[in-house]
């Protein structure tokens, strides 16, 4: 089975797609829900190679996949991403060399890009009722009873439920990427938490409290906004956040310009719009774009870099 890398350069994916004799290459966020995609594929197809990638960069990824030209048919499963300008030219160029593309979203699409991308490729649903990993399950293993225990555990996580304790434990110890591909590999299997999984959680968990507490103390409200410099657990900081102050909408800023926001009212993939960004109505994401100087300024004065400023008044609009 073809573990998750990072790949620092088109030569390296390209290297590594090269040896690879398997029949899918899924490439997914790197939440719960695309952790549970991707076992899914993997219980369907066993050999699989895996990218799990930001939403912001995918695109990037797409544009490397289409500069290698399979000497078989290989299928491009995409799931959990969300249709984003400019995608079309490197789909379009993937469908020339002769890859298979079927994608699994419940993102918010453009209906103009929903249109142009499906008429080019050869599957795409979008269904806004369901986490990314349930619709893979509907399609891909419908009658099989781990594959629905494993969408019920994307479920639960994904929209927020927390009603089953083995989504907090598998979402908080796949906060490196190591452990999503082991997670993976033990979902596909049909274990969900064993002596494994526990022991790091248990570290992990740790991490997370520490984190959180972190981001908490420097946190700060803003006339209904809460607002707060991410050190990872963005979900489990921004109910922290909630519960703190008792807003509707909460902005996540990491050190890198990425940002999370969340809100009660359908609205967060609106904000994340105006920056590029996108997501689910109360739970979207982008970027920031900060350069060096961004950077610099934002570690010292968080709330005053001017990026930051305008995602807040934007934000604030919404409030």
């Amino acid at each position: 089975m073809f573990k998750q890398r990072i790949f620092k350069s088109d030569k390296n994916l390209l290297r590594a797609l090269k040896h690879f004799e398997g029949p899918i290459v899924h490439l997914t966020h790197t939440d719960l829900d695309a952790v549970c995609s991707d076992a899914l594929h993997r219980r369907k197809y066993v050999n699989v190679f895996t990218i799990f990638s930001p939403v912001r960069y995918y695109a990037c990824y797409l544009d490397s996949l289409a500069k290698f030209e399979p000497r078989r048919t290989i299928t491009l499963s995409l799931s959990d991403l969300g249709g984003t300008p400019g995608i079309t030219e490197a789909l379009m160029t993937l469908v020339d060399r002769g890859w298979k593309i079927e994608w699994r979203d419940h993102h918010v699409w453009d209906s103009g890009l929903f249109d142009d991308v499906k008429q080019m490729i050869n599957y795409l649903r979008v269904d806004e009722r369901y986490c990314a990993c349930e619709i893979v399950y509907q399609d891909l293993l419908p009658n099989d009873e781990i594959a629905r225990n494993i969408a019920f555990i994307g479920r639960d996580r994904d929209f927020w439920i927390n009603e089953d304790p083995r989504s907090e434990i598998l979402s908080t110890v796949i906060d490196t990427s190591n452990w999503k591909t082991k997670i993976s590999d033990k979902l596909s299997k049909g274990i969900a938490v064993d002596n494994e999984v526990t022991r790091e959680y248990d570290l992990a968990a740790r991490r997370k409290n520490e984190a959180l507490k972190r981001s908490l103390k420097t946190s700060r409200l803003f006339d209904g906004v809460a607002v707060a410099r991410g050190l990872g657990f963005s979900s489990d900081l921004a109910s922290a956040l909630r519960n703190k102050y008792n807003t509707k909408i909460e902005v996540i800023i990491n050190d890198n310009g990425s940002f999370s926001i969340r809100s009660v009212e359908p609205v967060s993939n609106k904000i994340a719009g105006y920056f590029g960004g996108g997501g689910h109505p109360n739970a979207a994401g982008g970027t920031l774009h900060f350069n060096f100087s961004d950077k610099v300024i934002f570690r010292l004065l968080p709330f005053r870099q001017q990026k930051v400023k305008n995602l807040l008044k934007i934000a604030l609009n919404f409030a």
